[in-house]
């Protein structure tokens, strides 16, 4: 392993991958409890797959971040476009934090 910034980050990754899969099986309250926002909350109630697909989705989309995470620490093999993958990500990660 050659960064264990990077190793940390793919694992906090996962984790929030988790975490929405969690939202999904948990329904409404872990959506509040999360930080998902009321309309989703109240559009799971209702039993619309809204707020299921767009969870779902979402949560692939992180595990691929902590995938990348991993291949830029050396854990896994090199993942195509790396080096921009990881930027962009950063990028991502960084606006959110910033714009809360």
């Amino acid at each position: 392993m050659n960064n264990n910034t990077l190793f940390t980050a793919g694992i906090l990754s996962f984790i929030a991958s988790l975490l929405h899969v969690a939202c999904v099986f948990g329904g409404p309250d872990w959506y509040r409890l999360l930080g998902a926002g009321e309309q989703m909350a109240q559009m799971a109630e209702q039993g619309s797959m809204y707020p299921t697909y767009v969870t779902l989705a979402i949560s692939v989309i992180i595990a691929i971040w902590g995938f990348y995470a991993l291949s830029g620490a050396g854990v896994i093999l090199k993942l195509p476009l790396l080096k921009t993958a990881l930027v962009l990500i950063t990028a991502v990660y960084l606006i959110r934090g910033i714009a809360g």
